[in-house]
């Protein structure tokens, strides 16, 4: 009642503190045969996304913002990281960069990949055009080869922080794989085919 007299309004005093989220769970692995297919794609540009992916899990808001000239001797210069380019990527780069050239010799858009709508303007591709153009997700491609390392490095945090710019927290959850049954018997299984 006294507050109501008075005009003051109670405050929630836990309504500021903040709760942490419960671990994600550990990524799901991708179909195998369906990346296989990206990367063998006839189209140029979606092999060379899902090589991108699929090699050295850049994250999507990278390769939106890839410039022609962040591709040279070999490998890819992103802000204050140099990536070599693994020989299947460069194949694909090297072709994808033929097509792009020939098919928009004149364009001012200085980003590595373009298409018909936005060759004639300086944007970036969206973020669902390259969902559209895999026929998956982009960001399922990227955690299952971070997925990958973590099996084959036997979980080391450290190096999947360093290989692939990743916070310990964000690694945390792949190395939680490396022990899971389901998982390790689809990686075996894998590994034989």
């Amino acid at each position: 009642m006294v507050l109501k007299a008075r005009g003051l309004v109670f405050v929630n005093p836990t309504a500021r503190i903040s709760v942490p989220t419960p671990n994600k769970p550990a990524p799901e692995p991708i179909d195998l045969t369906a990346l296989r297919g990206l990367l063998n794609s006839e189209n140029p540009t979606t092999a060379a996304i899902a090589a991108l992916l699929a090699f050295h899990a850049i994250r999507i808001w990278q390769l939106r913002g890839l410039h022609v000239s962040d591709v040279r001797d070999g490998r890819l210069h992103i802000s204050d990281r140099i990536i070599p380019l693994a020989p299947p990527v460069r194949v694909r780069m090297t072709a994808y960069l033929n097509y792009r050239f020939q098919r928009w010799p004149n364009t001012a858009n200085p980003h590595l990949f373009i298409h018909y709508r936005n060759a004639n303007t300086t944007s970036a591709v969206a973020p669902w055009w390259i969902g559209k153009l895999l026929g998956m997700s982009p960001q399922s491609i990227r955690q299952d080869r971070i997925l990958d390392e973590a099996h084959a490095t036997g979980g080391d945090i450290k190096l999947l922080c360093e290989l692939f710019g990743v916070s310990v927290a964000a690694a945390y959850r792949y190395p939680t794989t490396v022990d899971h049954p389901g998982i390790t018997a689809y990686a075996e299984s894998t590994a034989h085919s």
